[in-house]
């Protein structure tokens, strides 16, 4: 069993008593655990876990300088996913539950990762792998070293959970993706100090967080919405239809490429993968018990609160017997609408986003902005029209999958 962590939270207070046992059970419970006699590696904030310490050596770094305090979950020192927590009194299991869940980027990586703990997180010790990590194990350890290591020395924040903050303050506030370079980049020279871990462009901070599965793919279309150039199809230049080119030509050229000797694609559909997205719902802790919901959790009262409740679902369910038997199953809506993208209404532009609508959550959960599944944006300028069905092509695909 875990000892209690409370005592981390006095890290700035680290001559407090409850701090100093703190740290004793910490460095019995690490060399019990890892069933190391000599060496454990050290949470302090410079070593950040990839050096490794005597217990003398350990307990001086953390008296002095103190522990990590996003090192929440001791994967590097013996904590196993599901492993309960010792020392606690009853009255006190819902003020704990409360302190550990407020570190909401450690959820994501313990939810995204479920297979992966300490056995299988030694960071920056090629000599004790025995073996090479597999993709999923890779993104799951550069996650892990953005998450621990803080955003500058005695920093509260981590790299990680700094980057989230502001990709997510430039998606609220409509910022270009210059202007969030521009922003790293004052940051950087001017407010923060030099040792400041931060990237130097959008395009990097985009590479830091995409293992969190925010990501999507372009797949090229022609220019007429006759195919998309994708599968065996995804090698041609020009469409097999209709043969426009694949690639915008210079007016004053006439040539396919820019001057930069680079071709540009005309048109790209942006396609979301759907199957991580489903996952997400089951592997997070937050949400998995609500995909139920409409089996477990609704009344069948005749009032229609819920689409579960309308004759249409009833009707499916008597026609696919089997799937209704599983209530995991996901059961999605589609919606499609254009929208304007330019603020100058005057250009006529418009875009189709294609959303998935999860109605396994329940009512006051399932219609929220926050749990739409974006499926795909279908590129202008003009209406898809029949040809919608190009596009929904990689989605039916993925469905007839599931």
């Amino acid at each position: 069993m875990t000892p209690s962590k409370q005592w981390m939270q006095l890290v700035d207070n680290r001559l407090d008593e409850a701090y100093l046992i703190g740290v004793q059970k910490f460095l019995d419970y690490a060399l019990r655990t890892t069933g190391e006699s000599y060496e454990i590696r050290c949470p302090y904030v410079k070593c950040c876990n990839t050096t490794l310490g005597t217990r003398e050596t350990v307990e001086s770094h953390l008296k002095v300088y103190g522990i990590i305090k996003n090192y929440t979950f001791w994967y590097h020192h013996g904590e196993v996913l599901g492993e309960p927590l010792s020392e606690l009194e009853d009255e006190d299991d819902n003020e704990v539950e409360e302190y550990e869940s407020e570190d909401e980027i450690e959820e994501i990586l313990r939810d995204l990762y479920p297979n992966h703990d300490r056995s299988t997180a030694d960071i920056g010790c090629d000599d004790l792998l025995q073996e090479e990590p597999n993709v999923e194990a890779k993104r799951f350890y550069s996650l892990l070293r953005d998450f621990e290591k803080p955003l500058y020395q005695n920093s509260k924040i981590s790299k990680l959970f700094t980057l989230i903050k502001l990709l997510h303050i430039k998606s609220m506030g409509c910022w270009s993706n210059e202007s969030f370079t521009m922003l790293l980049k004052m940051l950087k020279d001017e407010l923060l100090p030099d040792e400041a871990d931060l990237p130097n462009s959008y395009y990097e901070a985009k590479k830091v967080i995409r293992n969190l599965g925010l990501s999507y793919y372009k797949i090229d279309a022609c220019i007429n919405d006759c195919m998309l150039y994708w599968k065996e199809d995804n090698l041609l230049d020009s469409c097999k239809i209709c043969g426009a080119s694949r690639w915008k030509i210079n007016k004053h050229s006439g040539e396919a490429k820019n001057k930069k000797g680079k071709k540009i694609v005309a048109k790209s559909l942006c396609y979301f993968p759907l199957k991580p997205r489903l996952q997400r719902l089951f592997m997070s802790t937050k949400t998995s018990s609500l995909m139920t919901w409409h089996h477990d959790k609704r009344v069948d009262d005749g009032i229609m609160r819920h689409p579960a409740d309308s004759m249409a679902w009833k009707s499916f369910d008597e026609l696919h017997l089997s799937f209704a038997a599983e209530p995991r199953n996901v059961r999605l809506g589609l919606a499609s609408d254009e929208f304007q993208p330019f603020r100058n209404s005057k250009t006529l532009y418009s875009i189709w986003p294609v959303v998935l609508i999860p109605y396994n959550l329940p009512p006051w959960l399932c219609m929220k902005q926050e749990n739409f599944i974006m499926s795909m944006l279908i590129p202008g300028p003009d209406c898809p029209g029949d040809a919608i069905d190009i596009y929904l092509q990689p989605l039916i695909e993925e469905l007839n999958e599931l």
